[in-house]
């Protein structure tokens, strides 16, 4: 098959904006869909295919009014696993043109390309009427992506829309970590990387706590699935507050660094002005001590609150995570790192976590929070509202 093309040139790389059919695109390409392997490593970039979702497209494609304007991302030479294509005759290749910026890609014609993003539209396709495979498609064609940039353009693009789970999103900012010099992190990265290391290490007081939101090999070899489980957006954001009051700044600063002589380019160049309470930690790159802050902290609260909950406890719910977090900070901002926060959690231990009061809707969250700052100190009781009053009189259960 062989396709004009109309050449881009961008700071991330080239690409080439071409029309394909339908049914050559869903012949030539797969997706990779991010999963983790036993070891705690995430492969992949795409979320599980959602059949509902397909037929619901696949109605809009067999109606009058279809129309799919923005381009799908397609990673030319790519196979399902990520990894390039060497064998010269299953690749595409590009020949020029005598137009300026018009090119022929010459396709081969078996599996050969990735999609990046877009794969719900182009596998609803499947659910349509057979005369729909005819349809063009808008296409950005990017030739021998690596595989961090194929996640770092999915995640890029869809971290902001609502229609993509917000942990998946969070967990593809950190995709190529270990390939990256530490002290380059961004603050999602090393979020990420620091949500990662608790979820997957034995030792850690979340061990298998934690739900990521791409599919598991193996699954039963991962986690029990019984286990109480929170999300990885919320343990990634509660770290983010403790290292950075704009963490997108951040990362912005640090890429844009990479790329000057002029500049650090490792995070010792970031300002600290208006810093997070562990901000220090984070541009002095001394990650390991950040993660046994954390560490020693969320073992007093299994040990004290987790171990003696309820199923239905709010302090086992994303928004008493996000509490804990605004804890801590409240702890470290007035007494600094602690050996042990036993002292702390014990003092929060008798509250009935459990009640309708900390309901998930209605303000549960700043209720939850308020109470808590009470019990440690961090609030007068004036400063309560009568509500609260009457909920740590016992007059509201």
């Amino acid at each position: 098959m062989e396709i004009k093309a109309i050449k881009v040139v961008q700071p991330l790389g080239e690409f080439y904006i071409a029309k394909i059919k339908a049914g050559d695109l869903l012949r030539i390409s797969t997706s990779s869909v991010a999963r983790y392997d036993k070891n705690g490593n995430l492969t992949g970039n795409q979320r599980p295919l959602d059949s509902k979702r397909l037929k619901a497209i696949a109605k809009f494609i067999m109606s009058d009014e279809m129309s799919f304007p923005t381009s799908i991302l397609v990673a030319a030479n790519i196979n399902d696993k990520g990894v390039i294509i060497e064998d010269e005759e299953k690749r595409w290749h590009v020949e020029k043109t005598n137009l300026p910026d018009v090119y022929d890609l010459i396709v081969p014609d078996n599996i050969s390309s990735l999609i990046i993003d877009g794969q719900h539209r182009l596998n609803a396709f499947n659910y349509a009427d057979s005369d729909c495979k005819e349809i063009e498609l808008v296409c950005s064609i990017f030739i021998d992506l690596p595989n961090p940039y194929q996640a770092y353009l999915f995640a890029t693009i869809n971290g902001n829309q609502k229609r993509v789970d917000k942990s998946l999103a969070l967990e593809l900012f950190g995709y190529d970590v270990e390939n990256e010099p530490q002290d380059t992190w961004s603050p999602e990265k090393l979020a990420v990387y620091l949500t990662r290391k608790f979820n997957f290490s034995k030792s850690s007081p979340l061990y298998q706590k934690i739900k990521l939101a791409p599919l598991y090999s193996e699954l039963e070899d991962l986690v029990d699935k019984n286990q109480w489980l929170l999300s990885t957006a919320a343990m990634v954001e509660g770290i983010m507050c403790l290292i950075s009051s704009n963490p997108q700044k951040d990362r912005d600063m640090l890429a844009m660094k990479k790329n000057s002589i002029w500049s650090d380019k490792t995070r010792k160049g970031l300002t600290d002005k208006g810093k997070p309470v562990l901000r220090h930690l984070y541009i002095e790159s001394k990650d390991d001590e950040l993660y046994s802050i954390l560490e020693k902290y969320f073992y007093s609260v299994k040990t004290i609150l987790w171990n003696n909950a309820t199923k239905d406890s709010v302090i086992l719910k994303t928004i008493g995570i996000s509490v804990l977090f605004d804890i801590l900070r409240n702890i470290l901002e007035q007494d600094g790192v602690q050996e042990s926060y036993d002292s702390y959690i014990n003092k929060i231990s008798n509250v009935n976590f459990s009640s309708s009061y900390f309901a998930l809707s209605g303000g549960g969250k700043t209720k939850l929070k308020r109470i808590l700052k009470y019990k440690l100190g961090f609030m007068k009781e004036s400063d309560l509202p009568k509500e609260d009053r009457d909920f740590l009189n016992g007059i509201i259960k």
